[in-house]
């Protein structure tokens, strides 16, 4: 991680909401990386079991070397939507910056518990924005919430790739992108909200492509197509191909992915807007290889098994639960969020997945 963000980090109290997850513990270890970093980093996950899971999706170990560098809050009680507690956290903390990463992304479970997604995915981030009101009374603060490609739902129009932040709701994808959509809304809806006493509001939506990389949840497919290709070439298993992996996808490791909400938090341009968090972007990249890391979910499969030297693929017909819910191609446009912080994503699939199967080979214990 380059320290480009040490000037506005440093001394800064930052909160990870959601931070044993994958996101959020890859962004606490790049802020205990800079040389200039915060004051204080604190990272809360509610350790909340989604329905149907083996386990638990937040990890321990996921913040492995960080015992001396984080104060991590977890456990119910620490639920966003126990409004009082995270009040008073943010409040004894003093908190300047909240990545709002908290959530499910269990896409399945959200059609099957359309009232737990929303309480997860939408109610409790009311709470936390409450709670941010009512914590401090003075100063600025700034959220910087996750949101999610998903809200752009399913069947796009190939003439409208890449999606830009414009892009009209056609069909819902799931339950999940309609509550994370009204949250974002929420979100940005309090930017610039002074409470009376001088506090100041800053918010931001960063919408999310398909992101992988270290530290992801592997004992699912629903939470990921890509760390589920990677656990099975991993054990030499069949990865299977739902109509042949013809979808198109927008990959982005992780890496580049938290340089994006380091970038989207620390510059004043970004206040008050939803951005494309992906591959293309119009000025440097060409139009025909969307930079390389948009590529059919098949073709991805099979780079993972050479990459993996294990595993194989077979194409099957599309599973009819599965077919009804299958979103089309997707690749995002995230020229708007060049255009204001220069960003722009680094890593190559090949170095990505590389980087990724050489983790989950070195610490299959913790995750598998």
């Amino acid at each position: 991680m380059v320290d480009i963000y040490n000037d506005y980090y440093k001394g800064k109290n930052v909160l990870i909401t959601g931070g044993l997850g994958f996101i959020g513990s890859n962004l606490a270890h790049a802020l205990a990386k800079l040389e200039h970093g915060p004051s204080n980093i604190i990272i809360v996950d509610s350790l909340i079991q989604n329905l149907g899971a083996d386990s638990v999706n937040p990890n321990d170990f996921n913040i492995a070397g960080l015992e001396n560098k984080a104060d991590v809050y977890k456990g119910p009680e620490w639920d966003l939507r126990n409004t009082s507690n995270i009040e008073k956290l943010i409040r004894n903390n003093g908190c300047d910056c909240i990545f709002n990463l908290a959530g499910s992304v269990a896409h399945n479970l959200s059609d099957e518990d359309p009232e737990w997604d929303r309480s997860i995915n939408y109610d409790s981030h009311i709470s936390l924005i409450k709670a941010c009101k009512n914590a401090l009374l003075k100063g600025e603060l700034k959220i910087v919430f996750a949101g999610t490609r998903d809200q752009y739902g399913k069947n796009i129009p190939k003439e409208n790739l890449p999606v830009r932040e414009s892009q009209v709701i056609i069909e819902a994808s799931d339950t999940q992108g309609i509550h994370k959509y009204a949250a974002e809304l929420f979100h940005l809806k309090h930017n610039g909200l002074q409470n009376g006493s001088g506090l100041t509001l800053k918010t931001v939506s960063l919408r999310l492509t398909n992101i992988y990389g270290p530290r992801q949840q592997m004992i699912d497919p629903d939470r990921g197509f890509v760390p589920w290709f990677i656990r099975t070439a991993i054990d030499n298993g069949e990865i299977k191909l739902w109509g042949g992996g013809r979808s198109l996808r927008d990959l982005l490791f992780v890496d580049d992915a938290v340089e994006a909400f380091l970038a989207a938090m620390s510059s004043e341009n970004t206040n008050g807007n939803a951005y494309n968090v992906s591959n293309y972007i119009r000025f440097v990249a060409k139009p025909e290889d969307r930079c390389g890391n948009v590529v059919y979910v098949g073709d991805v499969a099979k780079m993972i098994t050479l990459l993996a030297g294990s595993g194989s693929c077979v194409e099957v017909d599309y599973p009819e639960d599965k077919k009804i819910k299958e979103i089309g191609h997707y690749c995002g446009d995230a020229t708007k969020l060049y255009d204001s912080v220069a960003w722009h994503p680094k890593t190559s699939l090949e170095e990505g997945l590389l980087k990724t199967i050489e983790f989950y080979r070195k610490n299959k214990p913790h995750y598998w």
